[in-house]
């Protein structure tokens, strides 16, 4: 038993040694997220120094903490951030406050005043406009109580004043002081979701090529359940780059490169494809009258459908960022067109001739293909000239 615990906690010390290491080699890179965690948690120290300054010239001694409290979270990853939550603390607090003062100064603390204050309180928490602040009412409101402060104007209004003082420094400090703006990094979630997609049908590839193996079936079923899952970042990392430019004073010298939703819905519709493609081949795999997947499909098949999604694959992993000109990813896109159409014509022909030298595989042939095919139409709308381009990469 000692044993197998040391064996785990080694292994649990080599994790952890292994994230040290890679968040000391982000603060070499430029731009990167480690360096840019580290100026927000500048940004927040210096927002509550400069919110303890002020609060401790304007206010009394027992309520100045809450000013370097509040603008510490309130340096949030975006400007817009940072000022929509400053209002909700800002109005929640407040609120918390308007309720134990109206009770407390009539009844103090006992069970009656709580009963009056946590219903009210719950249910101002629950308005959407008070956001993730929400509960910052009902424990504001009995905190107050509790402190036997809800009948002590000055305090409570003193409570409300810190809290703004420290929203306004954080506020300030994250829209004044190098505001985050995310320029790189959809693009990169962007790229990472397409390469990702490239590598699976690669892979697939390889084994289509080593007469049919699907041995590597369950490996390519997990990795298409990674591309759901990377999708879902792909989608927070273009969220957070639109959202970091409202309200943020950089945006006017960083102009925005273009809308990322058709490449995010395009990366999206090419991972149902390629899970389509898995599905396809595990139900080859799992038939029960043939030993190997050369009884379904041919041999001739498999080869030809492997060059297609290589060479998808190749013009996937292009194809972002998209351009009006790129002749490369033109030639590679016309190189899947003409595979595919030459696998076409070879099923028909054979279909037309009764020499279909799979039979009980035509089905699942005929599905392999269409998906090839769609991966391939959507490639080709993706890189075909519009009014307004995709968006590319920015350069902050």
């Amino acid at each position: 038993m000692s044993e197998r615990w040391g064996v785990r906690l080694a292994g649990v010390a080599r994790r952890e040694l292994r994230y040290v290491r890679q968040q000391l080699t982000g603060l070499g890179e430029r731009n990167s997220s480690q360096r840019l965690e580290l100026r927000q948690i500048a940004k927040a120290t210096a927002a509550a120094v400069l919110a303890w300054l002020i609060a401790d010239r304007l206010l009394a001694r027992e309520t100045v903490w809450f000013a370097p409290a509040t603008a510490v979270i309130m340096v949030h990853a975006t400007v817009y951030r940072t000022v929509t939550n400053g209002l909700r603390r800002v109005g929640a607090v407040a609120t918390g406050v308007f309720l134990a003062g109206s009770i407390g100064h009539l009844l103090g603390l006992n069970a009656l005043s709580l009963v009056l204050v946590v219903p009210p309180a719950l249910i101002a928490a629950r308005w959407h406009r008070m956001g993730r602040h929400g509960s910052d009412v009902a424990t504001t409101a009995v905190l107050m109580l509790s402190f036997g402060a809800a009948s002590q104007e000055r305090y409570l209004a003193g409570y409300v004043v810190a809290t703004a003082v420290g929203a306004l420094c954080g506020a300030g400090v994250n829209a004044l002081i190098w505001p985050p703006l995310y320029l790189r990094r959809p693009f990169r979630a962007l790229r990472g979701q397409g390469r990702e997609a490239a590598a699976l049908l690669e892979s697939m590839a390889a084994g289509l090529k080593q007469r049919c193996d699907l041995s590597s079936l369950p490996e390519w079923e997990k990795r298409a359940a990674e591309l759901d899952a990377r999708l879902v970042q792909t989608r927070e990392a273009i969220t957070a780059g639109v959202e970091s430019r409202r309200y943020n004073l950089r945006r006017s010298r960083h102009p925005a490169e273009g809308d990322h939703a058709l490449l995010l819905s395009a990366m999206s519709q090419a991972g149902v494809h390629v899970h389509a493609i898995v599905r396809a081949l595990a139900h080859i795999e799992q038939q029960p009258d043939v030993d190997t997947a050369t009884g379904w499909i041919s041999v001739h098949f498999a080869r030809d459908y492997a060059e297609l999604l290589d060479t998808l694959a190749a013009a996937l992993v292009r194809v972002i960022p998209p351009t009006r000109d790129d002749s490369d990813t033109a030639h590679l896109l016309s190189q899947a067109r003409e595979k595919a159409e030459a696998i076409h014509r070879q099923m028909t022909t054979e279909i037309r001739a009764g020499e279909v030298e799979r039979p009980q595989g035509w089905a699942a042939s005929g599905s392999l293909l269409t998906e090839a095919e769609r991966i391939l139409a959507l490639l080709t709308r993706l890189t075909t000239p519009t009014e307004t381009p995709p968006a590319g990469p920015a350069t902050p």
